[in-house]
């Protein structure tokens, strides 16, 4: 079987719908715009496609896929949809810190005498940190997890006859 990967774009969507900024483009229709956004979220998966085989030794190989059909080679659990769609998000959130840190650039002094940007900041960066915290428990579960029986793994030890 298979997985296509507009499953786990449409997951990764889903989760950002409220997001205007991800799904508005100046002169482009609606249609286009949405485009644009699945090609962005591409980058995601792929970014936490190599997230997730950096934390742990996934059972089957995430890097089994078809560019042009979009699919890859395998069938994916509805755990590992989540957990893909979940890093895309933590992805996602990530290109925003750099966003962050340009906020005071562009306020004069009496600016933030009217708006303080750091609450904003302040903020938003707990939730980043909640989104990487919550990504880092499900990274673990996902690893010690069969992923198709949902049992934990155990620790094979040899035994040795003596």
């Amino acid at each position: 079987m298979s997985t296509p990967y507009k499953i786990p774009i449409e997951a990764f969507l889903r989760r950002i719908e409220k997001d205007r900024d991800f799904f508005n483009y100046i002169n482009l229709t609606p249609e286009q715009s949405l485009e644009i956004a699945k090609e962005r979220a591409k980058g995601y998966l792929k970014e936490a496609i190599g997230k997730l085989t950096l934390c742990c030794a996934p059972d089957i190989n995430f890097y089994d896929y078809d560019d042009i059909s979009e699919i890859f080679n395998n069938d994916w659990t509805g755990q590992e949809i989540f957990l893909i769609s979940s890093l895309m998000y933590e992805m996602h959130l990530d290109r925003d810190i750099a966003k962050l840190k340009c906020l005071n650039v562009n306020f004069t002094s009496s600016d933030l005498k009217v708006f303080d940007p750091s609450n904003a900041r302040s903020t938003f960066m707990e939730m980043y940190k909640d989104v990487c915290e919550k990504n880092g428990k499900l990274l673990d579960e996902y690893s010690n997890r069969d992923r198709i029986t949902g049992k934990l793994k155990g620790i094979n030890y040899p035994l040795y006859d003596e």
